[in-house]
């Protein structure tokens, strides 16, 4: 249903994408009555209205036409899992007598929103609704737009240029926007930079990565319908000229220009090829295991063997994946994963010999006998190495260029 005495909204130049549904940070619409909406644009006529696909939603709506409210208390376990994962974020609405939340459904003249949770009352009415409910807005009075920055360890995707009037280029990402006034961008170089859009020209859309195909790194796909013609048109928006004309691109890589009065409305759909990709930015000679400094532990020399110590890099259980990433200097430096197997060795204990049960590799084990990891290269120049520990006992993992050893203890599933 149509909210037209609640909201309008602006035709957006740039796509809003849900954070769980493509990994990547929620653009926020704020309207001019204090809506706040987080989501995705799938429909825009000029003119007429604007629909979202709404991640969460403030929503401020006048109470002239409310008919009826029930509330409910519900406990945490009977929640939905967006409100369980809504409530450990903010505990201090949960009901003080009880582990439950209060969520109320509102029955206006022309539309029902089922269990929301209620933050103001009176003449306007003020609400939040968690998950992925469409909403419809008149035409009009959306008052800015906000988009988080781009992660850090983010290495593809789209990247923004701005082409200003006297031609100077500006890549990075649009953060901001002022429709019909302003907008700002965050330059690659770290700077925010705002500007009137009667001194761009142009904005134009490019891949970030060079080692993924365009497709590849598309959230969303553009939908548009032409005036005149039956089928809509999906590819990606890849430049606009403001007030003036897009350029389309298709899956095929050809291009089309459309002149912006031809086109009767925007939309966006999923793009079932898009792959992020992500990267860590760690200093030379870093280690991580699982995400975490690893630790490197030495191996004793006795004869041809090397001997394990109790001190081990870490724990896993049986079946555990393991996950080590490295900045080294040479990126082909030699990576190789053995098991340690048990043996008696003659050790030393002051002047006496004894012979000691104790696991142990041997140098032979690492050229002859290593166990197959899977490995990449990261688009930052890392090392990633994984592999899956499959049987109770001791790997080790032996980096070139390392005096010591990443070792992991294996225990059972049952411990």
């Amino acid at each position: 249903m149509i909210l037209r005495k609640f909201f309008h909204l602006f035709l957006l130049t740039f796509g809003i994408v849900f954070n769980n549904l493509f990994g990547q940070n929620v653009e926020q619409v704020h309207m001019k009555n204090g809506s706040i909406i987080k989501g995705c644009i799938v429909e825009q006529i000029p003119g007429e209205y604007i629909t979202l696909q709404a991640e969460e939603a403030t929503v401020v709506v006048n109470s002239d036409s409310l008919q009826d409210k029930i509330s409910e208390k519900i406990p945490l376990d009977s929640l939905p899992q967006k409100w369980k994962e809504w409530t450990k974020r903010n505990e201090e609405y949960i009901a003080v007598n009880g582990e439950s939340l209060i969520l109320t459904t509102l029955k206006f003249k022309n539309r029902t929103f089922n269990r929301v949770l209620l933050l103001e009352k009176g003449s306007l009415i003020k609400f939040l609704d968690v998950g992925r409910h469409r909403y419809t807005f008149a035409w009009g009075e959306m008052y800015r737009c906000v988009k988080n920055k781009r992660p850090d360890n983010l290495f593809s995707g789209i990247k923004d240029i701005l082409v200003l009037d006297d031609g100077t280029e500006i890549p990075g990402q649009i953060i901001e926007q002022y429709p019909g006034q302003n907008l700002k961008i965050l330059t690659d170089g770290g700077e925010i930079l705002s500007f009137k859009f009667s001194q761009v020209k142009q904005i134009r859309a490019e891949k970030m990565s060079d080692r993924q195909n365009l497709w590849s790194q598309v959230q969303l796909l553009d939908k548009i319908q032409i005036k005149g013609e039956d089928l809509p048109l999906v590819g990606f928006i890849s430049s606009r000229t403001l007030g003036k004309e897009i350029s389309f691109e298709f899956e095929n890589y050809k291009k089309r220009t459309i002149p912006l009065n031809q086109i009767v409305s925007y939309g966006k759909i999923p793009n079932e090829n898009y792959v992020p990709v992500y990267d860590k930015i760690l200093k030379e000679g870093e280690v991580l295991l699982n995400e975490k400094p690893a630790c490197f532990v030495q191996l004793k020399s006795v004869d041809s063997y090397l001997l394990l110590t109790s001190a081990v890099s870490a724990q896993a259980i049986e079946g555990d994946t393991i996950l080590v990433e490295a900045n080294l200097e040479d990126v082909d430096n030699v990576i190789t994963l053995v098991k340690a197997h048990i043996e008696n060795v003659q050790i030393f204990k002051g002047r006496k010999k004894r012979v000691v049960s104790c696991p142990i590799i041997t140098y032979q084990d690492l050229v002859q006998s290593p166990i197959g990891i899977d490995r990449e290269v990261t688009p930052l120049g890392n090392i990633r190495v994984s592999f899956i520990v499959g049987e109770v006992g001791d790997y080790v993992l032996y980096i070139q260029g390392k005096e010591d050893y990443i070792v992991i203890h294996v225990i059972g599933k049952n411990g």
